[in-house]
């Protein structure tokens, strides 16, 4: 074999790699075959694994995060166990998928550590995924909806949601979810495009996403993508002024597509507290405060929320005290150890309450930490690293942070799959790259 057809097969061999390594990005709106992201997830592990054992080494700039997501592991299994749950439930598919899902959520965060990749690259390819894929899906969503042929990618949801858009996810709210987060992505990518015919690709790209974001009715997805737009556009211009304008820009832009697509009718449900969700909603954050104060430190267990029940006869009461055992010192450090084991969608409907449940301070305290660090590192890389696609990703990573926390205040997103799997490997591509930035390493 000659040295050119060498080189030549490399380069084949690399594209592929790539196109593997940036696969997540195509299964997002599909989580009603979940084996796709599942398959395309557990592909790139593998891949990390092998390499692992093959360079032996990690990235500096994953390290101190890594360090701090291990600690977060092992802390929710010890609440597991200590809670009494069985080792054979601890791997099982359903405790994965529903009570345990933050396990799988995160694994990108170490699939994606070790360098024998070039960053840049795989991250250019996963943005490009992504965006051809939502484009492609908000296209068939708006056609579906102007014919009123609701078919395969909307719901039905009656009076209060109407015809739901929902791409192939199981649920609106997911699809809205990772829709608010791409959106973002998009405004990054329109902000700091210098070329115009692509500055004008990304507007009109965001606009198709924008109307399908508005059509899923996700009321949290609407106030998570207006505060992740807030975030992005401060941090590009940083002039008062530039971002005043911005920000008017952007509600001229949004106000047609929001009475267009009647979101305006959702909008003004978030402040309607009888409104059937929200009132809902207000019962669940009162039973995980039920848990919380019963084991405030440590909480009453990971993915014990589900297991207790609570009669539909009290299901308006926020009485609850004495309302079941638990096992310990009630009110310091107690736990939930009744062999009952319900595997499902159900949760506090926040993610702050849902880990003070299950985790106590300890466990909330870690979650945020982590992400707060990540965002910190991120805030750093922005200021620091010239590289203009660089500094895309590292805005859109800040970007995809404020959009989780936000996310999470509503519904139990740092353990959501479909969102948090967009998120983890932007954030984990992010530290590649000022890894890689910061060394001044070129891959071959």
């Amino acid at each position: 074999m000659t040295r050119a057809c060498f080189l030549k097969n490399n380069k084949v061999y690399k594209i592929i790699l790539y196109v593997i390594l940036a696969s997540p990005g195509l299964f997002l709106l599909v989580n009603k075959y979940p084996l796709l992201a599942i398959a395309s997830n557990l592909v790139v592990l593998l891949l990390g694994v092998f390499f692992l054992f093959y360079r032996g080494s990690i990235t500096s700039d994953h390290y101190d995060i890594l360090k701090v997501l291990l600690f977060i592991y092992i802390y929710l299994t010890l609440s597991y166990f200590i809670s009494n749950q069985p080792v054979e439930n601890f791997f099982s598919y359903d405790f994965l998928r529903y009570d345990g899902s933050f396990f799988f959520s995160y694994i990108l965060f170490f699939a994606l550590a070790v360098p024998y990749f070039d960053y840049k690259e795989v991250s250019k390819l996963y943005f490009k995924f992504l965006f051809v894929i939502f484009f492609l899906f908000s296209l068939s969503g708006i056609i579906l909806y102007l014919s009123k042929n609701y078919i395969l990618m909307f719901i039905d949801q009656g009076a209060s949601y109407g015809n739901t858009f929902k791409a192939l996810n199981n649920a609106h709210n997911a699809t809205g979810s990772v829709y608010a987060v791409v959106c973002v992505f998009l405004i990054v990518f329109m902000l700091k495009e210098s070329r115009w015919k692509y500055r004008v690709l990304y507007i009109f790209t965001l606009l198709m996403c924008l109307a399908c974001l508005f059509l899923t009715r996700s009321r949290g997805s609407y106030v998570s993508f207006a505060v992740g737009a807030v975030i992005v556009i401060w941090f590009h211009f940083r002039s008062i002024k530039k971002f005043a304008i911005s920000m008017l820009v952007m509600a001229a832009v949004a106000a047609p597509l929001v009475f267009i697509s009647g979101a305006f009718k959702r909008i003004l449900m978030i402040f309607k507290l009888d409104e059937a969700n929200n009132a809902w909603r207000l019962v669940l954050w009162e039973r995980a405060l039920y848990m919380f104060r019963q084991s405030p430190i440590f909480g009453i267990g990971f993915a014990r929320f589900n297991d207790i029940d609570f009669p539909s006869s009290r299901l308006n009461d926020f009485s609850f005290e004495h309302l079941h055992n638990f096992t310990g010192y009630p009110g310091i450090v107690s736990f939930f150890l009744e062999p009952k084991y319900d595997f499902s969608t159900a949760h506090a409907h926040s993610s702050y309450f849902q880990f003070l449940a299950e985790t106590g301070i300890i466990g909330m305290g870690l979650v945020i930490f982590f992400w707060a660090f990540m965002f910190k590192k991120m805030f750093k890389a922005y200021n620091t690293v010239g590289s203009s696609f660089s500094k895309k990703v590292f805005l859109c990573c800040m970007g995809g942070v404020a959009v989780l926390f936000t996310l999470a205040l509503t519904e139990n997103y740092f353990s959501a799959a479909t969102v948090m799997m967009c998120i983890s490997m932007v954030s984990s591509l992010a530290l590649g790259v000022y890894w890689q930035e910061r060394n001044n390493i070129a891959f071959n």
